[in-house]
């Protein structure tokens, strides 16, 4: 028993020792991508995040701007002390984290047509596309969408949703979790009757057809990075991160099925 307590008080200053950083209340800009974040910068990863600076002793404060704009605006000004999140590809100003999260992008398509089972983004040729503004390059597409039936990049989700749900278009390319969210919010506002042209019975399904991609934080200074990566550890190790994703996975099993990864 005391050397049970004494492993747990070495664990506990080993801690307290690795983390560089003074104790620091971060101002962080981050995208309102629900279910990763929502406006008050909760969600998947968001949670997460909090979850992670918390264990080294620092709070965080959540900027939430729409997508694409956080990185411009972490880039501007220096009134942000953090990033949330950087692509792998991509660098800023500051010092990064080791990827800690990731994203799925794929197919959404629907359950009762013969794409249900989509694996590779070969099998969508002769098929009617939509994606996000930009996917060509993102995605790596460019080849494969003169091989499509149509093919159009919205940013608007509903206007990426209704025409697969009206079977005016076969796949919808985007991210998995994002757009199950969306799918939920299309469907409740059908059964409220505010979508009369939608019937919230059909089953939209996820498949990813593309490779996971890592997500890391860019902070100012080193020494907070570096405690991120130390006490995202931790509370990996304590299964901690498992607990906090477990709803925002959970919730959309049934359109995301094993397709998602969970962190």
């Amino acid at each position: 028993m005391a050397r049970g307590i004494l492993g747990s008080l070495v664990g506990a200053v080993t801690l307290v020792l690795a983390s560089t950083a003074i104790a620091k209340d971060i101002k962080m800009v981050a995208p309102i991508i629900p279910p990763h974040f929502d406006g008050k910068g909760n969600g998947r990863i968001g949670d997460v995040i909090k979850a992670v600076l918390a264990k080294c002793g620092h709070t965080v404060q959540f900027t939430m701007v729409p997508f694409g704009r956080h990185w411009k605006e972490y880039r501007d000004s220096s009134t942000f002390d953090g990033l949330a999140t950087a692509e792998a590809d991509q660098a800023f100003a500051g010092f990064s984290t080791k990827p800690f999260m990731h994203l799925q992008d794929g197919a959404t398509v629907m359950a009762t047509k013969s794409l249900q089972g989509i694996s590779t983004i070969a099998e969508l040729r002769g098929k009617r596309v939509v994606a996000f503004p930009d996917a060509r390059e993102i995605l790596g597409i460019a080849a494969d969408v003169v091989t499509f039936a149509s093919y159009a990049e919205r940013s608007n989700r509903f206007d990426q949703l209704r025409p697969l749900f009206t079977d005016r278009i076969d796949a919808v390319l985007a991210d998995g979790l994002i757009t199950a969210h969306f799918v939920n919010v299309l469907t409740d506002n059908a059964r409220a009757g505010k979508e009369p042209e939608i019937d919230p019975s059909r089953q939209a399904v996820f498949r990813k057809i593309f490779n996971k991609g890592p997500q890391r934080l860019y902070f100012r200074e080193e020494a907070v990075a570096k405690d991120f990566d130390l006490c995202f550890k931790k509370v990996y190790d304590e299964r901690e991160v498992e607990r906090l994703v477990a709803p925002y996975i959970e919730k959309y099993r049934p359109i995301i099925g094993d397709q998602y990864p969970s962190h």
